[in-house]
């Protein structure tokens, strides 16, 4: 062989063994990483066409009840703790709902206060803390306490790039005291059939975004809504329930709410921290002929409910006993392309989404054999993931 040929030949050997090695660098490189992103993660990255779901398509913080009590934080200073840490974390929000309830006053809960006080009080935190959640992504809901001023948001479907908010406003949408307010149930009737409307339509259009559903009134069955009280709170969420629920095959739906932050109404289903999956029980009241209702319905759930968190204040009312969970949260709820992760927080960090059940200890234990331990909620710690079923 010439000298040439053999030069030529040495080249072409070096060649092969550099993209050789090339290869397997670039094999072992992918291995590590698909094992390092575990079993899960991997699968959601192999779903998208080989994209990987790495970074959120949004961020929205969720939060409730920003209200102060005398001899309870400030929550001006709670939110600003809450949004420190989510920041810590290396989350950050660029989107905010707030589910009711910017101001506070025991005789003054029917929809007569001003909010606009609070709510440019909360811009002004989420500029300086969460920078990047403008106010054209802030959805503002209607609490209890607070008049239908031009702070508040509008009632019906908000579109985002990337997902969908459906704002239920407390006094014309879904209002308290159900039992005992005139035409109550006309307007949650009315109400529930434009929700079912909408997702029904939505649907039908093969919408893929998530929907989150912002309320301030929750749909559980409490104490609240029983003869041991008198206002029937949610006697008629069923309703609502039934819209919801009946278009939860069809897509991704989270509902939020607020409004249970006193007298340990929730301390059977986590206190302050209420969070039930798809797929969970849940207790719906079943309504009659009377202002209040002492029966349920267990209703299998099609979509993720969970309470928003409290930055206000949480008590048990004339009880000095502490509930399981009385910590001030928020919720930071991460959308992906194909999975969605909801993780809770407090002033020290990562809080569980939901707390161990017991009874309620108000007025001596005003659900004692109502609602039974077999109902009590079970201890889930954050974050939880959801993969998106509508967008697959």
């Amino acid at each position: 062989m010439s000298r040439r040929a053999k030069i030529t030949a040495i080249i072409v050997m070096l060649t092969l063994c550099s993209l050789a090695g090339a290869w397997l660098f670039m094999y072992g490189k992918n291995m590590k990483s698909s094992a390092d992103r575990g079993p899960a993660e991997t699968a959601e990255a192999q779903s998208g066409n080989g994209q990987e779901d790495d970074e959120p398509l949004a961020t929205v913080f969720c939060t409730s009840d920003y209200q102060y009590e005398p001899g309870h934080e400030i929550p001006e200073e709670t939110l600003r703790s809450i949004l420190n840490e989510v920041n810590e974390d290396g989350v950050l929000p660029d989107a905010a709902i707030f589910c009711g309830d910017y101001t506070n006053d025991d005789t003054l809960y029917d929809y007569q206060m001003s909010p606009d006080d609070s709510i440019d009080e909360i811009k002004g935190i989420m500029k300086e803390d969460a920078p990047l959640a403008e106010e054209k992504d802030m959805i503002f809901v209607q609490g209890n306490h607070d008049a239908l001023s031009g702070s508040i948001s509008e009632s019906g479907l908000h579109e985002y790039d990337d997902y969908l908010v459906y704002v239920l406003n407390t006094e014309d949408d879904f209002p308290w005291c159900q039992g005992t307010a005139s035409g109550s149930y006309d307007k949650v009737e009315e109400a529930s059939e434009e929700l079912r409307t909408c997702l029904q339509d939505l649907i039908s259009k093969g919408e893929t975004r998530p929907v989150i559903i912002a309320g301030h009134v929750p749909l559980h069955y409490t104490a609240r809504t029983s003869s041991r009280h008198s206002t029937g709170d949610n006697l008629y969420s069923s309703l609502m329930f039934d819209a919801v629920n009946d278009a939860g095959s069809g897509l991704d739906i989270i509902y939020l709410f607020g409004h249970d932050h006193s007298k340990g109404w929730d301390s059977y289903a986590g206190g302050g921290s209420v969070f039930m999956p798809k797929g969970e029980r849940i207790l719906i009241p079943a309504y009659g002929d009377g202002s209040t209702t002492d029966s349920f319905d267990e209703e299998k759930l099609a979509f993720t409910y969970m309470n928003a968190g409290y930055t206000g204040y949480y008590n048990n009312g004339e009880s000095d006993e502490i509930s399981e969970d009385e910590e001030l949260t928020a919720s930071v709820i991460e959308i992906y392309k194909n999975r969605i992760v909801i993780t809770r927080y407090d002033a020290d960090g990562e809080h569980a989404l939901r707390a161990d059940g017991r009874a309620d200890p108000y007025k001596g234990g005003i659900d004692e054999g109502l609602i039974g331990p077999e109902y009590y909620s079970s201890r889930m710690e954050s974050p939880a993931e959801i993969r998106r079923t509508a967008a697959n």
